[in-house]
């Protein structure tokens, strides 16, 4: 058996930079189709437009949270008018998507305990003589937070 074949690994600059050229006008047309898109919109909106992405005949367009999406959404057909005005006529469709968060998530919380101030109105308006279902959920709750109070919350 014959192992002489060698794998050649090929550099990216061995590639005469086409492959590099495609992805750089790629990223210029989705910037340029942002900024269309981000012009049509209200300027406290469209700083919430951060990406352009085309697939199909669909744009997809990629914001920070959905609040910000469904703002953007309601400028939909103004949108897909005026990026088919400028020359796509391919664009048709458009989706909102939200993008992930970009670095860790603080998991954690700790459970907020109301000050003491609050938990004494509560207990002051506590009916232990009530049977009334309401009445006796507050008497709970009242005791329970009294309880977690820390020492130094007094």
């Amino acid at each position: 058996m014959n192992h002489s074949k060698k794998i050649v690994f090929k550099s990216a600059l061995d590639f005469d930079g086409r492959p590099m050229q495609i992805c750089l006008e790629k990223i210029a047309e989705q910037k340029r189709l942002l900024r269309v898109a981000q012009s049509t919109l209200p300027e406290p909106i469209a700083e919430h437009a951060m990406h352009c992405v085309v697939s199909d005949t669909r744009l997809i367009i990629y914001t920070d949270s959905a609040v910000w999406a469904s703002q953007i959404r309601f400028f939909q057909e103004l949108i897909l008018n005026k990026i088919q005005g400028s020359g796509q006529r391919k664009i048709t469709n458009m989706q909102i998507k939200v993008m992930p968060p970009i670095g860790p998530l603080n998991r954690e919380r700790e459970a907020r305990v109301p000050t003491s101030e609050t938990v004494q109105a509560l207990m002051g308006q506590i009916n232990d003589k009530s049977s009334d279902v309401l009445d006796v959920a507050m008497a709970k709750l009242a005791k329970t937070l009294s309880r977690r109070l820390t020492p130094e919350d007094d």
